[in-house]
């Protein structure tokens, strides 16, 4: 498995992945991370889930890997994890082994597979999941781009409800995210603050997924739980 180190991409050997993932209670895959940001965040506040960031290019995610390997005083987090891998090619060190799945503000290919539901993000999920598991989706509306499928709460649900189930994967609810939330990833961030733009959130689950889950996805997502 190609990790992004403090020097840059390395090869992760199995085995080392298998105990990392056996030394934590849950893993959250967020496929499409961008610069890394929110599976950092997740989990400096999360120390018992091991978090891996999925992302093609491994360059953009250098900044967060690295202080990913210092000493926990100076950020360090030992239970990050940065993969340099696209959705078509995922890594199958990672097969059945997540309980929590994010793509937050897909861009470029990976926003127009979401929004007509083609069959890689469901082959991804269903690749990527556990036996029970949750999945988060946040995807903005953008209407500087018209030629992209409409972004809505039924739109959505009707674009990924047949994928999903093909998965294993019922939606548990889909609507708008409250304006009140503090979307904790950066490239997120920058895409709704202050441009009026309004964001759904489809949440799925497979099996019966421990209900702490859904607290950390809404943390993902920037909800106050209390």
């Amino acid at each position: 498995m190609r990790v992004v180190g403090a020097e840059g991409p390395v090869e992760m050997p199995g085995s080392a992945f298998e105990a990392q993932r056996a030394a934590h209670q849950a893993l959250l895959v967020d496929i499409g991370c961008g610069n890394g940001a929110l599976p950092y965040r997740i989990a400096g506040n999360e120390p018992h889930l091991l978090c891996v960031g999925i992302d093609p290019n491994a360059e953009s995610m250098q900044e967060y890997a690295s202080r990913a390997v210092r000493r926990p005083a100076r950020g360090g987090r030992a239970n990050v994890l940065y993969v340099a891998a696209s959705i078509e090619q995922l890594p199958h060190e990672l097969d059945a082994s997540a309980d929590l799945i994010t793509i937050n503000f897909p861009w470029a290919g990976l926003r127009e597979s979401v929004l007509h539901g083609e069959q890689i993000v469901a082959a991804a999920l269903q690749k990527l999941s556990a036996v029970s598991a949750r999945f988060q989706l946040l995807i903005n509306v953008d209407e500087s781009m018209p030629d992209l499928a409409e972004v809505s709460p039924p739109t959505l649900r009707n674009s990924l409800e047949a994928p999903l189930a093909a998965a294993a994967f019922q939606i548990e609810a889909v609507g708008w995210l409250p304006e009140s939330a503090r979307v904790r990833s950066q490239w997120g961030g920058r895409l709704i603050a202050g441009s009026g733009r309004s964001v759904v959130r489809l949440t799925a689950i497979k099996g019966m997924p421990d209900e702490s889950g859904s607290n950390t996805l809404e943390q993902a997502a920037g909800i106050d739980a209390g």
